[in-house]
């Protein structure tokens, strides 16, 4: 047999080694190896059963393997594990350290794991008591400043250096001196390691100038004393406590990493018309596709044959390869109607389709203009996308978890989960909405008043429209908006601007009615598929369990964690 750690061991194959040579060289018709591959194929499958079912044994096995997703919960029972995490990796993460959390219950070392685990993000740690103003103690010996990561003095101890030392509570900040986090060595007493976003690898970092003025106040880098806070914790206040726990977490970077790789639309271009071409001179049956994967573009395409409102059209995919969506520069124009299907990708031009669909799949697109009329079938899907402008003023248009930053112009329009910033316009010429379609659980600019009877007294009357922002061709659009389930509240994003980093994702003082606002209790707009807000509650409710009684955790968003700090030019 195989050994275990082999992922496929292709018994086709090694059935045909085994076969003597003389009836190899007698299987001329390849008959033989044809029924041998059938085998080959069933003892594969086989194979895989058995190693599957020895990894259901555990969480995590060696080389690499694991159980399956849905036997992490029978674990969990095993272990009395209460999973809160939104994410796969998250609650197999609660499984799979539960009983070393256990045991280092309550210390810093396991509240940072918990919450680096559970909400999958990077977290610095500062306890409340070391962030209060206390009395010096002269009972109380003092470390050496080397232990600080600090070089020792050079020249004589003057009262000036020895206020200095940063084992001292000093409350008043020195104004001569900036206190920040820096770059040092990995080997420096003081030293901590981040992954910072951008940065290829963690990057060691100390804390200098304990005493000085903070350069980014209420950041990470904010090490300063003060009194304490008794007021009600939020990312702002009632922080200096002794029974806090406050969390540093970097801003959700989003669709836009900063470290991202692009490609250029001439570069794929040429592809796309070969793979046209294939498709049109290529006998396919409907539902057939094929995949060519193209490394070097970072990028995969799917060909095959697919039906649109009724009609044989070809299908032709693009998706990114890339950890995160593939950057692809370059105006996009598609005229040969076709399905398109977009996975994965930041457009950050202009993409014409005059004649065809398209279908979106976790992609940002900057500005995206079809100009097929069709009001039966959508001419755009969207799912988990975000869009800056949409552009499909003759035909029907999906939007599923979706972002709208700018401009939304279509026909009809069925939306849900998503956040749409602009007002909804049939066109450019008037202030008509849609003339049709359905929205449900999104944010919207304008919730509709609903008709009231000519006659209160007789059902059977013509109801009055009495909202002039809800119209279509002179008359009460026919565009059905559940306001039960919809709301107009202003979204709050960390960044608006399309193409910067957190561009679209929610600020933790958003609504809550956009922040759970789902209809599975989640957030609405582009990012629900990655559960930013989700994930944020289940790392307080995970340390709810963790901390010592009385003590309370406090997650604040820090954009100083979104660059890496400098390298020290003096100590």
């Amino acid at each position: 047999m195989s050994d275990s750690t082999e992922t496929t061991p292709h018994y086709g194959t090694r059935l045909q080694h085994w076969l003597p040579t003389h009836w190899r060289v007698r299987d001329t018709s390849g008959d033989l190896d044809a029924l041998l591959s059938v085998y080959g194929e069933l003892l594969d499958a086989l194979h895989a059963t058995v190693v599957q079912r020895m990894d259901d044994s555990f969480p995590d096995a060696d080389h690499g393997r694991r159980c399956q997703d849905w036997l992490v919960p029978y674990f969990a029972q095993l272990l009395d594990v209460q999973l809160v995490s939104p994410d796969a990796e998250g609650r197999r993460a609660e499984v799979g350290q539960a009983v070393a959390w256990r045991q280092r219950k309550g210390t810093r070392v396991s509240i940072e794991q918990i919450a680096e685990e559970v909400g999958q993000f990077e977290v610095e740690i500062q306890e409340g008591w070391k962030r209060l103003a206390m009395t010096p103690r002269i009972d109380r010996s003092l470390l050496p400043a080397t232990a600080y990561g600090e070089e020792p003095l050079a020249g004589a101890a003057t009262p000036g250096l020895r206020a200095r030392h940063p084992g001292l509570p000093a409350v008043t900040p020195d104004m001569r001196f900036c206190s920040r986090a820096v770059q040092c060595a990995a080997n420096n007493p003081a030293a901590s390691e981040t992954s910072f976003p951008g940065e290829t690898a963690p990057i060691a970092w100390r804390q200098l100038h304990r005493h000085g003025l903070p350069c980014a106040p209420d950041s990470y880098q904010d090490v300063s004393r003060r009194t304490v806070d008794m007021r009600t914790p939020t990312s702002r206040r009632g922080l200096h406590h002794p029974r806090r726990m406050l969390l540093h977490v970097p801003p959700p970077e989003g669709f836009f990493r900063r470290l991202h790789q692009t490609v250029q639309w001439t570069a794929l271009e040429p592809l796309v018309t070969e793979a046209l071409d294939t498709a049109a001179t290529t006998a396919w049956r409907t539902g057939e596709t094929i995949e060519c994967v193209h490394p070097e573009l970072n990028i995969a395409f799917t060909i095959g044959q697919t039906e649109w409102n009724g009609t044989p059209w070809p299908l032709i995919g693009l998706r990114g390869l890339t950890d995160g969506p593939l950057r692809v520069r370059g105006v996009a124009t598609l005229d040969t109607p076709a399905l398109y299907r977009f996975d994965n990708l930041w457009l950050d031009n202009r993409v014409e389709i005059n004649h065809g669909a398209v279908q979106l799949r976790g992609c940002a697109v900057r500005q995206l203009r079809v100009s097929t009329a069709e009001r039966e079938v959508p001419v755009v899907d969207a799912y988990s996308c975000l869009f800056k402008k949409i552009e499909a003023a003759r035909g029907l248009v999906r939007l599923e978890y979706v972002t709208v930053l700018d401009t939304l112009l279509a026909e009809c329009l069925q939306a849900s989960d998503s956040i749409l910033v602009p007002e909804l316009r049939k066109d450019r010429i008037d202030t008509d909405v849609p003339a049709a379609g359905c929205i449900r659980f999104s944010r919207l600019f304008h919730l509709p008043e609903k008709p009231i009877p000519s006659d209160p007294f007789d059902p059977l009357e013509p109801l009055i429209d009495n909202d002039p922002l809800w119209r279509a061709q002179h008359k009460r659009s026919l565009l059905r908006c559940f306001n039960d389930t919809c709301t107009a509240d202003a979204p709050l994003f960390w960044e608006a601007t399309f193409g910067a980093p957190g561009c679209g994702v929610l600020h933790p003082d958003c609504s809550p009615a956009i922040q759970t606002g789902a209809e599975d209790g989640g957030e609405m707009g582009a990012y629900h598929e990655l559960r930013y807000v989700l994930r944020r509650q289940a790392v307080l409710e995970k340390l709810h369990e963790f901390l010592p009684v009385g003590m309370e955790a406090v997650l604040i968003t820090d954009p100083s964690l979104a660059c890496a700090p400098p390298k020290a030019t003096t100590t």
